[in-house]
């Protein structure tokens, strides 16, 4: 169940789920707190406490709530305050990546640790044909329509609308890391893609800057998936390079979507030694 908070900063749709220390998952572009992710059972299993806002432009969270990476990040420490919660881990997925920078960077204090997962940071995003056509097929006017051809396209044929998604998700032929995923890896990432909606979010995301890096104080974990083909791994080493205590793990995870991977339980096993020392 979803709840609207009225913070300082403005409205922001979040969900709770679970008891313990509490972690502060930021979601990628397209998703809001209702989609599925990928290591919410692994937290809950190892006793994390999940608050999952939806940022600002999608779901019920208005852009006004934050245009900028950094108005964003000042409206979740509005939340951490509603829900008087002191400090929290933070996981930045994709396009939350330069939110959780952000947050990480301007309010020191409220961040334990830092997980990112093929996260977008301080390196050029998207390119600019890529921008150039965000902004044709992901404005508000728009986007429902092109999701809701991509959902028409998946009830017709599920298995070829799902490699057609994972043409720009990876670096390697889309067909084969499709068949190489499991069934339930299958349906479990078409799931996820059916879930998307751009709202006004994405073309925000589009346009955030991750700020000085050199600010973060929290230790880091960066998760970069070896075959992204959603972005530059660029972005991984940037993070590396720039945040004084970060520390990069390169998966062979084949896809964007690392969570649908056969090389998914050693980013866990990672996660838990991270979050454990």
């Amino acid at each position: 169940m979803t709840t609207i908070a009225q913070t300082s900063k403005g409205d922001i749709e979040y969900r709770v789920a679970g008891q313990g220390q509490p972690v502060l998952v930021l979601n990628g572009g397209h998703t809001n707190c209702n989609s599925p992710l990928g290591h919410e059972q692994f937290l809950l299993t190892h006793g994390y406490q999940l608050i999952v806002p939806s940022r600002p432009g999608y779901g019920q969270t208005p852009a006004a709530t934050g245009k900028s990476a950094e108005e964003a990040a000042d409206a979740l420490v509005a939340l951490l305050d509603h829900l008087n919660i002191a400090q929290v881990v933070v996981v930045g997925i994709s396009a939350g990546g330069r939110t959780t920078l952000q947050l990480a960077g301007r309010h020191p204090d409220r961040v334990s640790k830092v997980i990112l997962q093929n996260a977008i940071t301080g390196e050029p995003y998207p390119e600019p044909y890529i921008r150039l056509g965000s902004y044709v097929i992901f404005n508000p006017w728009i986007e429902r329509w092109t999701w809701a051809a991509f959902r028409a396209f998946a009830s017709i044929s599920p298995r070829a609308a799902l490699t057609s998604m994972m043409g720009s998700l990876t670096t390697l032929k889309a067909a084969d890391v499709v068949n190489a995923m499991t069934e339930d890896q299958r349906n479990a990432a078409l799931d996820f893609l059916l879930s998307s909606r751009s709202g006004s979010g994405f073309l925000l995301d589009i346009n955030h800057v991750a700020g000085d890096l050199s600010r973060i104080t929290a230790p880091t974990l960066i998760i970069d998936s070896q075959y992204d083909g959603a972005k530059s791994p660029a972005h991984a080493a940037y993070a590396a390079r720039h945040i004084p205590n970060a520390e990069l793990f390169i998966t062979p995870a084949e896809s964007h979507l690392l969570w649908f991977s056969q090389h998914n339980a050693a980013v866990e096993a990672k996660m838990e030694q991270f979050l454990k020392s």
